[in-house]
């Protein structure tokens, strides 16, 4: 069995008080329910779509049959727990302050201190066979030492939570060298000063770039790239129950990393998922799903944006279209006067949005490419292409996407770009960036001539003449100067193949507004804006490449 996230740690039943106004607790708790360090970042990292598996134990009792009870109810596999005759489970009594809302923790050690070296050992397949190691170091300090040496050994990533933090206090003899052996360390302010001997948070995330994370509670969270120290702010929300913030944080922190995300989109993404779980009694209850996320992502992120009820609501009918189309497997096909397909299917999609539009904004109005394509640009139009790439959609071979656009008072507002198959949602907003599944794009870094894909778009046989110009400005003594040429014509696919650092120029020649006017407002917000090629104005280069650039459009 193969697992996206292995959290090695233990589970406790919280007892929580929520202190009265006049400061005073209730005899009885306010809430009992299933937590723990391990058990919540393993329910959240479940929650944000990872694979999780757990390797605990836990006394055989009522208590340890409800806490793996709520485990498999949130997704994670529990046959790598361990259940033990006569074993006490751990508890907490957790008391959340009225006015900060932050918390006190009694913690009663239970099976958390029976966890053995030999652990490692028993599970170590299940190890193996995990993208991520999370740990903390809440277990005998030796168990947690054989699990940092057998991560490094078999190269397993292994992130550390130090909520003992004294353990690991960097001039006791050979912590030094279990820091380097750990792939990355989240703490807070105060375990980061207790490691390191230091105030001095920034010096610390200085000399550990890409590994050592701290959050700052209000102050939000600083790391180290290798090149800048990145703070990063606190993200504004309600703050009901700081208990589990963190867990929360590194639950998806792994979850997203395992996902193959970029470490600052994965550390800001958590943020958010933190921020959500403030929001909310007691550690787990509010931990989000991955949907419930992305949702609140959008919205908070797009809050002092002019035009935020009709982007999200545009993100929310492309995902929605195309749960109608998904299962159809016998559609009709035609053949429009520009040789061009249609299917049953492009007119499903683009019925269904214009309906959606219109139930919620009556008065705007559409350019699309099947019913409404002859339509002029004026205040408040919809332009919409309900699939683009519709041989390729016939085809099955998934390079299609749903494209829409948002025009008013002269400008291009917003874009969307969803394409189900790749699970790919990509939207800009006039000055607020471009996002791909809510983690930000920024300008593709420049790369040398040899190592770039240039790619054409467009129909490749109109404007042929430019095309080809531009094909033997890339050539020299019929040896081509970049690394690759590529042609796909899609402009939904070729465009997010740019912004996304797939390819590093490309050359096209689509007029169509519902072709090019989604995917070139996404390229803008990513820094990216075309040039006229000189040869013909029908076709346009996009690139960040100096080097293409002086080849494809001299001076």
């Amino acid at each position: 069995m193969k697992y996206d996230i292995c959290v090695f740690g233990g589970c406790s039943l919280d007892q929580t008080f929520f202190q009265n106004i006049d400061g005073s607790y209730d005899e009885m708790p306010n809430s009992i329910a299933p937590g723990g360090k391990g058990s919540n970042q393993a329910v959240a990292a479940s929650r944000a779509g990872a694979r999780v598996t757990m390797i605990s134990r836990l006394g055989k009792d009522d208590i340890g049959k409800r806490i793996l009870d709520n485990l498999n109810v949130n997704g994670v596999d529990t046959s790598n727990i361990e259940m033990i005759d006569g074993l006490n489970n751990d508890s907490c009594n957790i008391y959340v302050d009225v006015n900060d809302k932050d918390n006190n923790i009694e913690r009663i050690a239970g099976a958390i201190e029976s966890f053995t070296p030999d652990m490692i050992e028993n599970h170590k397949n299940v190890l193996l066979n995990s993208k991520i190691i999370v740990c903390q170091l809440k277990c005998p300090k030796e168990v947690t030492v054989e699990l940092i040496n057998f991560c490094y050994e078999n190269k397993k990533t292994l992130i550390l939570t130090p909520c003992r933090a004294e353990k690991l206090i960097i001039t006791e003899a050979e912590n030094k060298e279990l820091i380097d052996k750990i792939s990355i360390i989240t703490c807070n302010r105060k375990e980061c000063s207790t490691i390191f001997g230091t105030d001095d948070i920034e010096e610390c995330v200085k000399n550990y770039p890409n590994k050592l994370i701290v959050t700052l509670g209000a102050d939000g969270l600083i790391y180290s790239n290798g090149e800048e120290v990145i703070k990063m702010p606190a993200i504004k929300g309600d703050v009901v129950d700081t208990t589990g913030a963190g867990d929360t944080f590194n639950g998806n922190l792994s979850a997203l990393l395992a996902e193959g995300i970029y470490l600052e989109h994965a550390i800001r993404k958590s943020m958010y998922a933190a921020t959500m779980k403030l929001s909310k009694k007691t550690a787990q209850a509010g931990m989000p799903y991955k949907e419930d996320l992305d949702l609140f992502i959008r919205n908070m992120r797009n809050e002092e944006f002019l035009y935020k009820d009709e982007l999200n609501y545009a993100l929310e009918i492309v995902q929605e279209a195309y749960e109608q189309i998904r299962y159809i497997k016998n559609f009709k096909i035609a053949t429009k006067f520009d040789s061009t397909l249609l299917t049953e299917v492009d007119l499903t999609i683009e019925k269904f949005l214009i309906s959606k539009i219109k139930d919620k904004f009556p008065k705007d109005i559409f350019i699309t490419e099947e019913n409404y394509p002859s339509n002029k640009l004026d205040n408040r139009t919809w332009i919409i292409d309900p699939l683009d790439g519709t041989i390729h959609f016939v085809k099955g071979d998934g390079t299609w996407g749903i494209q829409l656009a948002f025009y008013d008072k002269k400008k291009t507002r917003f874009a969307v770009i969803y394409l189900p198959e790749k699970e790919e949602l990509y939207y800009a907003g006039e000055n607020i960036g471009a996002y791909l599944n809510n983690n930000k794009l920024f300008v593709p870094s420049e790369k040398p001539l040899k190592q770039c894909i240039v790619e054409f778009g467009g129909t490749i046989y109109k404007s042929f003449e430019a095309k080809e110009m531009c094909l033997k400005k890339l050539m020299k003594a019929n040896t081509l100067r970049v690394a690759d040429l590529q042609y796909i014509n899609t402009c939904c696919i070729s465009y997010t193949n740019l912004c996304t650092g797939k390819t590093d120029a490309l050359i096209i020649s689509s007029k169509k507004i519902w072709d090019i006017m989604p995917g070139e407002l996404i390229c803008k917000e990513c820094g990216i804006t075309p040039q006229h090629i000189d040869v013909s104005r029908d076709v346009r280069l996009l690139t960040v490449n100096k080097e293409i650039t002086k080849i494809i459009v001299p001076k």
